[in-house]
């Protein structure tokens, strides 16, 4: 992992959500909602998409793009507000004050397919 100079602001495009759990389809569509309109808007960014896959045992990773790109402390913010495992938000919040630009990681199976589940605009065919 690399370091950043403590002035420099890197910002974050991304946001990943780690759920511990599995749930019905039903109940992900209503945290799409949750995601897009309350939270996100009330803190000036638009959702781009959502991406969706099971992590590697225990539940569901998101992967959220937004824009504008914030700053990694509102990020990691944003993410315990929509829910990422507590103890991964005291990591990250850790490694962003330590001053690492590598600070937002959530592991993956190799070859793991995401599924998009919310996107703001039609994809050309």
């Amino acid at each position: 992992m690399s370091r950043r100079s403590v002035n420099e602001s890197v910002k974050v495009a991304e946001l990943k959500i780690d759920k511990d759990c599995f749930v019905d389809e039903d109940w992900i569509d209503e945290y799409v909602h949750r995601i897009v309109v309350p939270t996100c808007r009330a803190f000036g960014t638009s959702v781009n998409s959502i991406k969706m896959c099971p992590s590697r045992r225990k539940g569901l990773h998101f992967y959220i793009s937004i824009t504008p790109p914030v700053e990694a402390s509102l990020a990691n913010k944003l993410q315990w507000l929509l829910g990422d495992d507590t103890l991964r938000v005291d990591f990250n919040r850790a490694r962003i004050e330590s001053g690492l630009t590598e600070w937002n990681k959530l592991f993956e199976v190799p070859g793991r397919r995401l599924r998009v589940i919310y996107r703001t605009e039609v994809p050309e065919h």
